[in-house]
């Protein structure tokens, strides 16, 4: 039963949120080029806008005007998996 309220909370959830546009870049880090991806996102009456960088070994999620965010967000993966 309560399996069931999670799938069910889960999906509730991720109906809130929808994709509205993607634009694909790169991000330089450390003299390395990583793919990266821009979306728009809706969330009831508002938008914002996240970056996922396709950095190995794992892609991270930051900010899309921030590059000091992103940096920080690779390095604090890079550290998770040593």
């Amino acid at each position: 039963m309560r399996f069931g309220v999670l799938i069910l909370m889960m999906f509730t959830l991720a109906a809130c949120e929808e994709v509205v546009s993607e634009r694909e870049g790169t991000f330089n880090y450390q003299g390395d080029i990583y793919r990266s991806v821009i979306r728009e996102i809706a969330r009831g009456d508002t938008t914002f806008e996240r970056r996922t960088v396709y950095a190995r070994p794992r892609p991270v999620s930051c900010s899309a005007t921030d590059d000091l965010d992103c940096v920080a967000a690779i390095r604090s993966e890079w550290l998770d998996v040593r």
